[in-house]
């Protein structure tokens, strides 16, 4: 927050007026406000610009820095596995919309457009006159209405419905998957970006260490040696080589958390969180999950979808055992102006219009080897699926208790490093105490910072592991564990 001061003064008659600078005491000659309202007027216009300018600037990085919450909700909105899967939602309905469609009448209309040679006359006598050539059109169209098709259609529709059921499973599969992604990619930024901090500290404490040790080897002082410059030397140098390994996955991993969210290469992008803290859990009995998983697992919602279109198009094939009734209705035209109309029935009329009629019709596909093949296609597709769905609701029950006794593994790990980190912080803060007395060695500095870095770095990555083991479980479950509250 920026605050511009200027010093003022009171006069007579309410006006303000700059307080007199030591250079206008000194003779200094300054435009006088009292009296002049432009002046006064770009005095308030270059307050107001430098405060917009301020605002705007300290804005700015703000409003590029994005938290976990928003970073899940932008994927969710631009992830291209979530359109891909909704555009299989959208192809799924209109298979759907098909399926329904067959209840409905089909028409067929057939048309033709030619040429014929005149003629005169009836079916005994007639003359043709080969010169008249004129336009000879006809046209038929077929209505056909299906009144009962032993549970076909019926079941086509029910199979492409649970067809619809499975594509959004898949959806909704695609946004636990990236929702675990941004999740996993948020951490690993700040675990990288707190290991950089670490490394950065350490190699400030062998920087200084070096630069005591070489102070203290000019001024001939006995408790330090050439191999104590050179090994602290080796130390910073170490460190040095880390902290480039560290700044290039720092600007990978933010690359692909950009690329994650759908935002563009040129942004300005960063993450609003600058240090890497424990999850708060909302854990609930590893049974709770069990019992749930049917509820929230999209991949059971989706086997089980597959399993009942399976069923519903092995009816289906089974009902080509039988026939299917329908209403048949049609008219046919047929128009020739160089020809001679035909009074009676049992001749070829070139002009005449027939219909419209209405017939019960039956349509039977008496292949019967044909159809048990297919029958016997789609028992064992059935049979398929069942095995698939005893073998992934198994698979997804010890997948949750995994991750449930993992993330429980974390927890303890997190709780133990964290009494070790605060050990070897005091272990190095007596060390460098005492190295700054002239009571210590150079190599106890050493050993203490490798230690100290060490340790730090090893409660850092358990710190990430357990994050990241709460989203997987969360991703396990269908549910989340934690305390984050986004829009799906």
């Amino acid at each position: 927050m920026l605050t511009l001061c200027f010093p003022v003064r009171w006069e007579k008659g309410g006006q303000v007026a700059p307080v007199a600078s030591k250079e206008k005491k000194a003779g200094m000659n300054y435009a006088h406000p009292r009296g002049s309202n432009t002046v006064r007027v770009w005095w308030g216009l270059l307050i107001v610009l430098c405060i917009t300018r301020a605002v705007t600037v300290q804005a700015q990085p703000e409003a590029n820095r994005w938290s976990l919450e928003q970073c899940l909700e932008r994927a969710l909105e631009s992830s291209p596995e979530v359109h891909e899967a909704l555009a299989e939602v959208q192809i799924a309905e209109s298979k759907l919309a098909q399926a329904k469609a067959g209840r409905l009448p089909q028409a067929k209309f057939t048309g033709i457009l030619s040429f014929i040679t005149g003629a005169e006359g009836n079916a005994v006598t007639g003359d043709t006159d080969k010169d008249d050539i004129g336009p000879y059109s006809m046209g038929e169209l077929e209505v056909v209405q299906p009144l009962y098709t032993f549970g076909r259609l019926r079941n086509e529709i029910r199979a492409a419905s649970q067809g619809v059921v499975t594509e959004q499973a898949a959806t909704e599969k695609a946004r636990h998957a990236v929702i675990a992604a941004v999740k996993e990619l948020y951490y690993n930024l700040l675990f990288s970006r707190q290991i950089h901090e670490l490394l950065r500290e350490s190699q400030e404490t062998f920087t200084t260490a070096v630069e005591t040790v070489e102070e203290r080897l000019a001024a001939d002082e006995p408790n330090v040696t050439q191999q104590d410059l050179l090994r602290l030397r080796v130390g910073l140098a170490g460190v040095s080589k880390e902290i480039f390994t560290i700044e290039r996955a720092i600007a990978v991993t933010r690359e692909a958390l950009k690329r994650q969210l759908g935002l563009p290469a040129e942004s300005t992008f960063d993450i609003a969180d600058t240090r890497l803290e424990p999850v708060e859990l909302r854990l609930q009995p590893l049974a709770t999950y069990l019992d749930n998983m049917a509820q929230h697992r999209p991949e059971i919602a989706q086997i089980e979808a597959g399993l009942e279109a399976q069923k519903a198009q092995l009816e289906a094939e089974r009902s080509a055992y039988y026939p299917s009734v329908f209403v048949a209705s049609g008219l046919e035209y047929s128009v020739a102006p160089n020809r001679e109309n035909q009074d009676s029935p049992f001749a070829q009329d070139f002009n005449s219009l027939s219909g419209p009629g209405i017939a019960l019709g039956v349509r039977w596909q008496l292949d019967f080897w044909m159809t048990r093949a297919k029958v016997a296609e789609r028992l064992a597709e059935v049979a398929k699926v069942e095995v698939q769905k005893t073998n992934a609701i198994s698979g997804i029950g010890l997948e949750i208790q995994r991750r449930y006794l993992e993330l429980q593994e974390y927890q303890n790990q997190l709780e133990v490093m964290q009494t070790a980190r605060r050990a070897a912080r005091a272990l190095l803060l007596t060390t460098l105490t005492n190295f700054n007395l002239g009571v210590g060695e150079a190599k106890e500095i050493f050993d203490g910072l490798g230690l100290y870095t060490r340790t730090q770095g090893d409660y850092y990555e358990v710190l990430r592991d357990f994050n990241i083991g709460a989203a997987k479980l969360s991703q396990a479950t269908g549910e989340e564990v934690t305390s984050l509250q986004y829009r799906r």
